[in-house]
């Protein structure tokens, strides 16, 4: 019974199963095929390639994505992506008193760096970028997107990065380079005269705007260690012994940020692509999916309304593969999100997360169906669905759907409570933060890949009753 259990997994079967146990009844005579000969189940097995096109989401908000990149590749599928981080300076948590026999000496920023992305690089191979004052402040409650930007202002200080071939980074060192002079007297009159200024972020960076970061002749993006960067205001002082001393007043990253991410298509396979969540047919015969720019898969379901309502379900699952080899220096997005979508590729802004039996499952759609009810959590049905996407090596993935599979071709989901299951079309697309994978999904994370058309594929195995 135990094999038997493992093999079927879905509620009515298990229900037949039980009966049989209990009845000691033939299988047959309860609607199950048997093998006359070796006495087991009959499966069937049927392979469907499903239709698929792309969609790029509406610009999403990249508002305090909680990172520090920037940068710029291109990639002969996906055209040039470039990126800039605009964000405020953190006043330091006390604010000091400068004595008579103070002086300016300097301002200088430190950053230490944690991974790149993009082309391998060339040994002591630099990477420049530059930090600017916006002309603008960035504007608390404002809901940013991968497309804005501020106009910058003065220039501040560029930064040169030495890449190691073999350690893509030097991830141990922390880099100093020195900012102008200009913006450094700025801030140290005001720790003068304008104390108040220092009291919060938000009154701070009313005064100055914030900064960005920005690429400078730049091949890849490169991802910088928030948690050390520093923007240190340096001066000297005689202290009560009368000696001279250094001393600094140090800012670090503020609390508000967002991201500009481009994505310039044209010349590539994708050229035509709109962000406005209307279906687009590349011009090969390969799909794409790409994390930060949020271009993702729709996969059309239909096919399966071919098999009987009574068949029941043992094994289900979507297959994404064979997938080409990316460019060195570029990887595969571990795991893929799937959502069930309506007509116009509605997909939520926010999302919140739902668990069970400490396993997280698809995220809740932020929508409301047309009788004003909340569609039920996306390909979760029973604690035994899951469609999130896992990655089986480096070149396929798949999704477990059995009991969704089960249950749309019964015709469970023909009500109104259900309207994005009916359309019988799926969105797959990249988490984009490891921590909120839908409601932050314009970051950098700009991992890819290309599938041929033919190789995405639905794979069931089935049983259907006796005729």
């Amino acid at each position: 019974m135990n094999l038997l259990v493992k093999k079927l997994k879905v509620w009515p079967v298990l229900l037949a199963v039980s009966l049989f146990f209990v009845s000691c009844e033939d299988p047959g005579k309860i609607g199950l095929n048997i093998n006359p000969d070796s006495g087991a189940l009959v499966a069937k097995y049927k392979e469907f390639v499903l239709p698929s096109t792309m969609v790029q989401f509406n610009p999403r908000s990249t508002t305090n994505g909680f990172s520090l990149q920037a940068g710029s590749y291109t990639n002969p599928d996906f055209g040039t992506v470039t990126s800039k981080t605009y964000f405020w300076l953190g006043v330091a948590t006390t604010t000091p008193e400068l004595h008579s026999s103070a002086k300016y000496k300097r301002a200088v920023a430190s950053v230490q760096f944690t991974s790149v992305y993009g082309a391998k690089p060339i040994d002591n191979e630099i990477q420049s970028f530059e930090l600017y004052q916006l002309n603008k402040p960035i504007e608390t409650g404002v809901t940013y997107t991968r497309i804005d930007e501020i106009e910058l202002g003065s220039l501040l200080g560029q930064i040169d990065l030495p890449l190691q071939i073999n350690d893509t980074l030097r991830t141990d060192s922390l880099f100093t380079f020195e900012l102008t002079d200009a913006f450094g007297q700025l801030i140290y009159d005001k720790l003068s005269t304008g104390r108040e200024l220092f009291d919060n972020d938000t009154v701070f960076n009313q005064f100055f705007n914030g900064v960005a970061l920005v690429p400078k002749d730049n091949n890849k993006i490169v991802y910088f260690n928030t948690s050390t960067f520093k923007i240190s205001i340096e001066y000297t002082e005689v202290n009560s012994a009368g000696e001279k001393v250094d001393r600094a007043y140090n800012f670090d990253l503020g609390n508000l940020s967002f991201f500009y991410l481009n994505s310039d298509v044209s010349g590539t396979p994708l050229a035509g692509i709109m962000p406005d969540n209307k279906d687009f047919t590349p011009a090969t015969d390969y799909r794409y999916l790409q994390a930060g720019t949020m271009i993702a898969l729709k996969l059309n379901y239909d096919s399966i309304r071919t098999l009987p309502d009574t068949a029941v379900i043992q094994k289900a699952f979507i297959k994404l593969g064979d997938i080409p080899l990316n460019k060195p220096g570029t990887d595969v997005p571990l795991t893929l999100i799937g959502y069930f979508t309506d007509e116009q590729n509605t997909w939520p802004a926010e999302a919140t997360s739902s668990t069970e039996d400490d396993k997280v499952f698809a995220t809740l759609q932020n929508e409301v169906s047309l009788d004003g009810r909340t569609p039920p959590v996306p390909g979760y049905y029973s604690s035994t669905q899951d469609i999130v996407f896992e990655q089986i090596d480096s070149l396929k993935y798949n999704a477990t759907l059995s009991n969704f599979i089960q249950r749309f071709i019964a015709g469970e989901y023909n009500t109104e409570e259900t309207p994005l299951e009916q359309g019988g079309s799926l969105l797959i697309f990249a988490p984009t933060s490891t921590d909120k994978p839908t409601s932050a999904p314009a970051t950098t994370q700009t991992n890819f890949f290309k599938v041929h058309k033919d190789s995405i594929k639905l794979e069931i195995y089935y049983s259907v009753p006796n005729q």
